[in-house]
């Protein structure tokens, strides 16, 4: 019996074990990744972001898109930390009109947007960065 006990034990430990493995070699996309998959989906086309410091030293990566005529600038941070640190940067060279107005964070995400966007394209772009805010 007490053999029996053991072949078991060692299977659901290889098991366990098998899994982990597969869970960390498997290729998940990159939030980046998901953010493109998404905006792609909607037929919503997207660039890198070029000449934008801030926006490029986001954890995750960043990127420009246009929704409904207004553009906005996607930064992933790679924590929350890091997208307050994104933001606060933004705030420290932008204008008060477009810290009120334009820039925002969600969580792990902060948008810059090029003039105040509406509900409708807030709300797009939110559920485009749902898993990005995790």
């Amino acid at each position: 019996m007490a053999i029996g006990v053991a072949v078991v034990s060692a299977i659901a430990v290889a098991q366990v074990l098998g899994g982990l493995v597969r869970e960390a070699t498997t290729d998940k996309p990159s939030y980046l990744a998901k953010v493109q998959t998404c905006l792609t989906e909607r037929s919503t086309p997207y660039e890198p972001v070029v000449g934008d410091a801030v926006a490029l030293s986001a954890k995750r990566g960043a990127l420009r898109t246009s929704i409904g005529g207004d553009a906005v600038t996607v930064a992933l941070g790679g924590s929350e930390k890091d997208a307050e640190r994104v933001f606060d940067a933004y705030t420290s060279v932008a204008t008060a009109d477009v810290v009120a107005s334009r820039l925002e964070r969600r969580r792990k995400v902060v948008f810059l947007w090029d003039s105040p966007p509406s509900a409708a394209q807030r709300a797009f772009m939110i559920l485009c960065t749902l898993d990005a805010q995790e």
